[in-house]
């Protein structure tokens, strides 16, 4: 069944919600309506306060519905409060510091990507409200996940009334309410307007690949991409199989023929060799010239060197030939991508730069680092 919802993300002006809706369902003036069936906020936890005092507490929600008949159906509730918490799980009451606005971002791009991931789902993202930084994080992510259907706005009220405490939409009958002046004025004649934002859309423009479209928090996916535009720091830890990027990604855990590959073509790299012609033949083909036989043999032996303290029992018998070797190569590339993200992993996959030509690692020598305490 297909749903409309709104995401606000707001600070302490619960006013926003009913603006907003006021603006897209309830003006007479609006030629399309749109009516969200459920709203959804994303604040902090003093923001939701406000939204439990005001909007629920003191019924000022439900006297919006009841006054326009067009919004009676909407979802708002307790259920549809989000709070931003930091990485303790604990919910921030407001956002001072940089770490808070980091916080914020990764919240408000996981909730636009769990949102635009659902078919079924039109997103219309309101950025009036909250710091400054939360609405360039929810404009940036719906540009990154925003589909053809989604949406963004900003609502915007007449002056007079943006310091009215109590001004939470126009009113169909008079009811006044005083600004911060104390001067009196009807909330009827108030103007409110919907400024729709246009947006790039770039979710189709992604690679499927790119880790944008993966479960990294946006703060991840950012460091390991602005990480890509640096010279690469490759550490290996042959004892504990473990892979250091930069000292600040580490790799845990790579399969054994996926690490002794990495291993192996770190070592040549760092010794100065220029790489590994692929082998072009499988070791059981009728037609394998002895010459390409040999050279399976010598790669397989130099393969062992590296993969013998991990290899497994089934493993005693290991040809290095065209299905070995591209299918390990294929692996580590998509274990290094799953990893590292697609600017990163690109850094220290396996490549070559033209066919017939050796595969290598493309890092420098000197950036190489191989810790091997097996031979100390």
């Amino acid at each position: 069944m297909k749903k409309n919802i709104l995401l606000v993300v707001t600070g302490m002006t619960p006013q926003i919600i009913t603006e907003t809706v006021w603006a897209l369902a309830c003006d007479p003036l609006n030629d399309a309506p749109w009516v969200p069936d459920e709203i959804h906020v994303l604040s902090t936890q003093d923001g939701l306060t406000q939204i439990r005092s005001r909007l629920f507490a003191d019924q000022i929600f439900s006297q919006f519905q009841k006054t326009y008949p067009i919004t009676a159906n909407i979802q708002f509730d307790e259920r549809y409060l989000h709070v931003i918490k930091n990485d303790s799980n604990e919910a921030l009451t407001d956002l001072k510091t940089p770490e808070d606005n980091e916080y914020a971002a990764n919240a408000i791009c996981e909730i636009i990507r769990d949102f635009t991931a659902q078919d079924n789902v039109t997103l219309h993202v309101s950025i009036a409200g909250g710091r400054k930084t939360m609405g360039f994080y929810a404009g940036y992510a719906l540009s990154l996940y925003g589909r053809a259907q989604d949406r963004m706005s900003h609502v915007l009220v007449e002056e007079k009334f943006e310091t009215a405490r109590d001004f939470f939409y126009p009113t169909i009958d008079s009811s006044f309410v005083t600004d911060r002046f104390d001067k009196e004025w009807d909330a009827k004649d108030a103007q409110v307007w919907l400024a729709q934002i246009p947006f790039v859309r770039l979710k189709d423009a992604v690679k499927d690949k790119h880790q944008l479209k993966g479960e990294d928090s946006f703060s991840t996916v950012v460091h390991k991409i602005n990480e890509s535009f640096n010279d690469v720091k490759l550490k290996i830890l042959v004892h504990s199989r473990e892979v250091v990027i930069n000292e600040k990604f580490v790799i845990k855990n790579l399969a054994p023929r996926e690490f002794a590959m990495l291993h192996w073509f770190a070592d040549l790299r760092q010794k100065g060799f220029d790489g590994i012609v692929a082998p072009t033949k499988k070791i059981n083909s009728k037609d394998i010239p002895p010459q390409e036989a040999k050279y399976i043999a010598q790669l397989s032996e130099q393969f062992k060197q590296y993969y013998e303290e991990f290899k497994n029992t089934d493993d005693i018998q290991l040809d290095v030939d065209k299905q070995f070797f591209e299918s390990v190569k294929s692996l580590l590339n998509t274990a290094l991508l799953g990893h590292l993200g697609l600017e990163l992993a690109e850094k220290i996959s396996l490549t070559q730069n033209k066919k017939g030509q050796p595969f290598y690692l493309n890092v420098k020598p000197e950036n190489i680092e191989i810790i091997d305490r097996f031979k100390n």
